[in-house]
């Protein structure tokens, strides 16, 4: 391909300190390829001592194909047999390699090396799995703590803090001002230990022993001359350590290229630090600067309304977005009556876009902020039968915590179902392990009775011990509490209760911290806000509807699903992708950004770097959506429209105009089922009924029954007839209305 001529002198410069800075879509993977190219045919380069490392598993094999490619060689996934050629790939596999070969026998000083960091050849690294079972073991078996109080995973994600800050337990020891921290480095220093004995290490350490490792002379004198030239890709996205390992590698020769763009630095929850883009020239002052400013993916709407946006934060390196490519579509920005109404708006969007010739589905790109919010977008498109797939993260319904919470809904439903009875009989964890799960299977099947007769009558199962008697019998207590509560409680404030009743969220607690746990919470929040939809029926009678329903849409989800598809994702996990028509979608303030942003200005400043992603990732046309009310809590609650928003320069950008729930951009085409959806849950909220208006023998409509009529009615509580059935309705909440 032809470079221009910033791309140009990035890769005719070669020698001393060099910083990148690539914008969204300028092609940088395209220069980086000729870079090396150019260093091996034109510089005579060896190019075994070139050295490239990326982030993800995609960006690195990009790389490398476009690499083989240029220069003309063949690539061989068993690393030795690239001695000669260039080395590219990930941080982590990387420093796997090379730690793997300086503890090996043939590598000088090997002995000195393995007594420095602890560690020998044929070394194990520890999963996340093995790391919090050792930090339970440690916590309950040598700290004679309850983990309750002191939860494995909260303990793991401190001290993983620490480690990828080069921090040891001694340091936490010096600093601990309190019982957790306390806590925290005694556990440090046991699981070190641990760690020593086992010949292991978890993926931290993959960095903190090569560090160690890198600080001996006699092993960086060796990198020194094995890789003269060293480049690193999306540099924004380092951490301290790896920062840190990167300056001792490039500190003979300084040949090193760092290449990114501090306005996509997203990651700082991980622990990557924008700074080190930033102060590149500080730690450089010889360092050339180039600027990759041209962009080759989006119109020139788009890209003038992302550098308006993004140029808002302060903490940022001074540069401009442009581009060659036509002006584009006008960013359509929908504000929508509700949550569902934007579903849906998007659903029939897409839908009517693939209905044109020679359109697909898969050219859409539907991005949020939350995992949570994909509830609603994949419904809406169920719903009109389009096909969609959730990428880097599971499906709304196939999520662990709202598989968990729906079993033990379907057991209070039918307390003689055996595969949710099976997934929550030690969920949360109870200590009943599986031979005692399948010793009252046996029974359950041997004397053909439900589980919950079993349960009753646990004393007299003699193969059980007592401490797995205690704990059924503590289980059977909480599920027929929950049992005789479904019977009068609305199905929001069924859901809440269980939450509540079994401890999920501390169980939750236990296991994931930081935004995982977060994002967790919020998928139960999610689901309470679906169960609130139900809350006008009969609460028997919600129960059995909202499980059908769901398992409806589980059942859609579950079939083979063709390649022309709708993509949803977080915004997070969709950097360095591309789409011809892209959806962001609650831009609302208290969503995105998000709240817990608000207060710290570096972290709002982060969330603007995200809008600023998800705006460059649309090649042709780019939706904004929010909801003017959205389904909170079992409520609708209004939230700002997002300030990001609102920096959108006006010449970009054009209202798609909604009036009640009816949209009148011709580029939309609301159906009336949409409308009757969308009114529903409008109305619950927004509008009682009087019950002095409604009596036995009216007839009623209601949107998703039709036509019925009440039959009897005892206070608030009316028995409604609708063709062959008869549903229970509180009737000053229920979506109905007498026809005249």
């Amino acid at each position: 391909m032809q470079l221009n001529p910033s791309q140009n002198l990035a890769k005719n410069h070669i020698n001393g300190p060099l910083l990148i800075i690539a914008w969204a879509g300028s092609w940088k993977t395209a220069t980086l390829t000729q870079r090396i190219a150019f260093m091996i045919w034109e510089k005579n380069i060896r190019p075994s001592s070139i050295l490239a490392l990326t982030f993800t598993n995609k960006a690195a094999w990009e790389m490398k194909e476009r690499t083989w490619k240029a220069i003309g060689a063949e690539y061989h996934p068993y690393m030795l047999k690239n001695r000669h050629l260039p080395y590219i790939g990930t941080f982590h596999s990387f420093w796997i390699f090379v730690l793997k070969e300086i503890l090996s026998q043939k590598f000088p000083h090997y002995v000195t090396v393995s007594e420095s960091i602890w560690l020998l050849e044929n070394f194990i690294i520890y999963d996340e799995s093995d790391k919090i079972s050792v930090y339970r073991d440690i916590i309950k078996n040598e700290l004679g703590l309850i983990e309750k109080e002191y939860p494995a995973r909260q303990i793991a994600h401190y001290i993983s803090d620490a480690k990828n800050k080069s921090l040891d337990a001694r340091w936490y020891k010096n600093q601990a001002d309190g019982m957790l921290a306390e806590v925290v480095w005694n556990v440090f220093e046991r699981y070190e230990k641990r760690l020593k004995s086992n010949n292991a290490m978890d993926f931290d350490d993959i960095l903190s022993k090569l560090l160690q490792a890198l600080n001996l002379k006699i092993v960086l004198d060796i990198f020194h001359e094995r890789y003269e030239y060293i480049m690193i890709d999306e540099y924004q996205d380092t951490n301290m350590i790896q920062y840190e390992i990167v300056a001792l590698l490039a500190s003979k020769l300084q040949n090193l290229a760092v290449v990114g763009d501090d306005w996509q630095s997203i990651y700082s929850w991980r622990g990557a630090d924008m700074r080190n883009i930033i102060h590149f020239n500080k730690d450089y002052p010889s360092a050339n600067v180039v600027k990759l400013e041209q962009n080759y993916r989006s119109t020139k709407n788009i890209i003038q309304a992302a550098n308006v946006v993004i140029k808002n934060n302060k903490e940022a390196l001074d540069k401009e977005l442009w581009t060659e490519n036509v002006e584009g579509n006008k960013i359509q920005y929908l504000e929508a009556y509700d949550d569902k109404g934007e579903a849906n708006w998007i659903a029939q969007n897409i839908k009517d876009y693939a209905s044109e010739e020679n359109q697909t589905l898969s050219d859409n790109l539907v991005l949020y902020r939350t995992n949570a919010q994909s509830r609603g977008i994949e419904e809406a498109l169920l719903r009109k039968n389009i096909t969609y797939i959730v990428v880097w993260g599971l499906k709304f319904y196939e999520r662990k915590e709202i598989k968990d919470i729906l079993s033990y809904l379907r057991v209070i439903h039918n307390p003689n179902e055996p595969v949710a009875f099976s997934r929550v009989i030690n969920t949360p964890t109870r200590w009943i392990g599986a031979k005692s799960a399948e010793i009252i299977h046996k029974y359950r099947n041997d004397y053909s009775i439900s589980y919950t007769q079993v349960l009753e009558n646990i004393d007299e199962i003699d193969e059980l011990r007592p401490a797995a008697k205690s704990s059924l019998q503590e289980f059977y207590a909480v599920l027929q509490m929950l049992i005789h509560e479904s019977k009068s409680l609305k199905l929001s404030a069924l859901v809440w209760e269980l939450i509540a009743r079994i401890n999920y969220k501390e169980y939750l607690r236990w296991q994931f911290s930081g935004d995982e746990l977060d994002s967790k919470f919020e998928n139960l929040i999610e689901l309470q806000n679906v169960s609130s939809e139900y809350d006008w029926l009969d609460p028997s009678e919600a129960l059995s509807l909202f499980l059908e329903e769901v398992a409806l849409i589980s059942d859609l989800d579950a079939t083979t699903e063709p390649e022309d598809r709708v993509t949803l994702m977080s915004i997070h996990s969709s950097k360095g992708l591309e789409q011809k028509r892209v959806f962001v979608t609650g831009l609302e303030d208290w969503i995105f950004p998000h709240s817990r942003t608000h207060s710290n200005m570096r972290e709002l400043e982060e969330e603007r770097r995200l809008m600023y992603v998800a705006m460059t990732r649309a090649k042709q046309e780019l939706f904004l959506t929010r909801a003017k009310e959205r389904l909170y809590f079992w409520d609708y609650v209004r939230n700002p429209e997002s300030r990001f928003i609102q920096e959108i320069p006006s010449e970009t950008i054009e209202t798609v105009v909604v009036w009640g729930w009816f949209s009148f951009d011709t580029s939309s085409s609301f159906s009336q089922s949409d409308y009757e959806s969308t009114m529903r849950v409008a109305k619950k909220v927004v509008k009682q009924n009087n019950v002095a208006d409604f009596r036995a023998g009216q007839r009623v409509y209601h949107h998703k029954f039709w036509e019925g009529i009440i039959e009897s009615m005892v206070g608030e509580l009316a028995e409604l007839r609708f063709s062959d059935w008869i549903k229970k309705m509180n009737i000053r909440i229920a979506p109905v209305k007498v026809i005249e």
